[in-house]
């Protein structure tokens, strides 16, 4: 495995499983014509498809100027497309860049917080929008023909500091400059003080506006969307993840699945039973360690975490271990979700021990970036789970 610093562009649609569910064949087409415009266009600027799932896309780029004009371009390619597709099928994609460290596997994807932050800034845009971080703002700033307006601090999932967040416009900044320089000669002039006063008001009222009117992102609401996976077949549930990977252990199958975050256990739990099965409950020490093993299978279900004193946790799969609400902290009122007997537990040395309160779930996780077979309490589900599936006899 090979670490670098790149750019990377994720892209997914916005709302596709409400699409999906209302007139499949014709997302599956509509999505079929977007990629075939977005393909060429991220290989037109040196970008590389690194990991694709259902609607969504992780490319790499090595200048984000580079990544961003594809972004612009995508976004124009796919608007001119929708203007002959009927208003309820129109599919449009978000586009979140970042330029961060990231872990290039053999097979060609690519892992690590600068995926993760990539992720949640498309979460972010609007659909047919482009958001980026502050490092490619200050990369891409004054060199394209584009509006870049600061959407504020974003506080994202795992990340303990807040992300500034600025949007593309895909306008030229021509507009912009000739309004900026009429303002400035109308504001010069002696009789304008009044107008000046007005302006500054309108300044203030317009901010405030903006400020409580900051949408919440998609991540954050995503998890409520109960009743997604009703009526799907196990095929088609899975083949919304990007990465599963699957194992038997005695008398069980195992599905653990990576969903990128945004979903709550009690969404969880519903995945689990569409797929006939709950989250995990671990019986012994041997299953422990074998879906341990299973979760290092294949790459992408251990994120690595930067922490604020300069030091890396590693965080894997959830399980379906959780704490009933108001019991005794940190270590009372711990149950299994599907009812069975607690006979076994594999906390880490010092958990659980809800050391930023309300942490009452449970997963694999380690006190550095090298994965053990250890559990952790924490306080929201992190971005991959283990399924279990009774086998039929």
């Amino acid at each position: 495995m090979k670490r670098t610093l790149a750019t990377i562009l994720a892209a997914d649609v916005a709302q596709y499983s409400t699409h999906m569910e209302a007139h499949e064949a014709s997302t599956l087409a509509h999505l079929a014509e977007l990629r075939e415009r977005m393909d060429p266009i991220i290989a037109k600027h040196n970008g590389r498809i690194a990991n694709t799932a259902g609607d969504s896309v992780i490319a790499v780029f090595e200048s984000p100027v580079e990544a961003v004009e594809a972004a612009i371009e995508i976004q124009e390619a796919h608007k001119t497309y929708n203007t002959g597709v009927k208003e309820q099928e129109r599919l449009r994609y978000r586009i979140g860049i970042n330029i961060g460290d990231v872990t290039i596997q053999p097979n060609g994807d690519v892992l690590g917080a600068g995926v993760n932050i990539a992720a949640r800034l498309e979460s972010v845009a609007a659909p047919g929008g482009i958001c980026v971080s502050e490092n490619v703002f200050e990369q891409v700033d004054r060199k394209l023909p584009t509006t870049l307006t600061k959407l504020g601090e974003q506080y994202v999932k795992n990340l303990e500091k807040p992300i500034k967040v600025y949007a593309i416009g895909t306008g030229s900044n021509g507009a912009g400059r000739w309004l900026q320089a009429s303002l400035v000669r109308m504001l010069k002039r002696p009789s304008t003080q009044l107008a000046i006063i007005g302006l500054a008001f309108a300044a203030v009222m317009l901010s405030l506006y903006l400020f409580m009117n900051i949408r919440t992102p998609d991540w954050a609401t995503r998890g409520n969307e109960r009743g997604q996976f009703k009526g799907l077949s196990k095929n088609e549930i899975l083949a919304k993840f990007d990465l599963v990977t699957t194992g038997h252990f005695e008398n069980s199958d195992y599905y653990i699945i990576r969903y990128w975050g945004g979903l709550t256990m009690d969404v969880l739990e519903e995945l689990a039973e569409a797929l006939g099965g709950h989250v995990v409950t671990i019986n012994s020490a041997a299953e422990n360690m074998y879906l341990f093993d299973l979760s290092l299978k294949q790459p992408g279900h251990w994120m690595v975490q930067d922490i604020s004193d300069g030091s890396k946790q590693s965080s894997g799969p959830m399980i379906g271990f959780v704490q009933t609400p108001g019991s005794v902290e940190p270590d009372q009122g711990w149950h299994w979700l599907d009812g069975e007997r607690v006979s076994f537990t594999n906390w880490d040395r010092g958990s659980p021990g809800n050391s930023k309160g309300h942490q009452d779930l449970a997963q694999f996780r380690a006190r550095d970036a090298n994965p053990v077979p250890y559990w952790d309490d924490i306080d929201d589900c992190q971005d991959s789970v283990i399924i279990e599936v009774p086998a039929r006899p």
